[in-house]
């Protein structure tokens, strides 16, 4: 009774765990491919003594199946770890690609932006110059015309003018003439008179009355006075040399006396 029961040998070497098999185990990375691993209803059951290593696939013999042609002996859905990591680079590589591309378009639109902001602005400088030219020519225009009518005009005036001082020369003349005016000279001479004055009316010559009328500074000019009682004071007593306007605008004024 006081004897100790001893355990052989071997069976105490069998109850020790097996160093070589807790470092194998301890080795092993279950992560994704642990469920596959994993015992179910379906699979058979592991031998006593049979290495769960042994009884189920590498996990790189893992590859999803396909509806028309199923891994045999791998469950559905099931991927090994070197297929997600390649998926997963794959989709690094995609993503950087797409990345590059998209700075590239925003880099893209950036100077396309720009450019076309730089070509709105150089048209509206040079609608604003165009408007400018236009508005200057416009202008040069106006005043070339108005300078070349009051050209025209000065020429006609002066022409006019000389005509007039010959019209005065035939009054004059007819004046000394007096009661001679039923010889056949003088009425040539009125001939021509009264033709020089038809060519002066084309030419919208008229001449001013000044005879009796107020005294205007604008149309006569007073080159005496006098005292009458023929006619109010201020008013045009005789008129010593004619006056003319072209289109109511006077050339000539008229040189009057005017009374006191």
């Amino acid at each position: 009774m006081g004897k100790k029961h001893r355990m052989p040998a071997a069976e105490v070497d069998a109850g020790r765990p097996d160093d070589d098999a807790s470092d194998v185990k301890s080795d092993r990375v279950y992560d994704l491919d642990a469920a596959a691993a994993a015992p179910t209803d379906d699979a058979p059951p592991v031998a006593a003594g049979e290495d769960i290593a042994e009884a189920t696939p590498a996990a790189d013999e893992l590859v999803e199946p396909t509806p028309s042609a199923p891994a045999r002996g791998k469950q559905p859905g099931k991927f090994s770890r070197r297929e997600i990591l390649d998926r997963f680079q794959q989709k690094n590589v995609e993503i950087t690609r797409l990345t590059k591309e998209k700075t590239a378009l925003e880099k893209e639109k950036a100077a396309l932006a720009a450019a076309t902001a730089a070509l709105e602005t150089q048209a509206a400088e040079f609608k604003d110059k165009w408007l400018r030219s236009a508005a200057e020519f416009e202008n040069y225009r106006r005043r070339s015309a108005k300078e070349w009518e009051l050209l025209k005009q000065q020429s006609k005036t002066e022409v006019i003018l000389e005509v007039l001082n010959s019209l005065d020369d035939f009054e004059r003349a007819f004046a000394v003439a007096g009661d001679q005016d039923d010889s056949e000279f003088v009425r040539g001479i009125r001939l021509i008179y009264n033709n020089l004055r038809q060519v002066l009316q084309k030419f919208s010559v008229d001449e001013i009355d000044a005879l009796h009328q107020p005294f205007d500074p604008t149309r006569h000019m007073a080159i005496g006075q006098v005292e009458t009682t023929e006619v109010a004071s201020g008013h045009v007593v005789e008129v010593a040399e004619k006056g003319y306007a072209v289109n109511g605008v006077v050339i000539r004024p008229a040189r009057v006396i005017v009374a006191k």
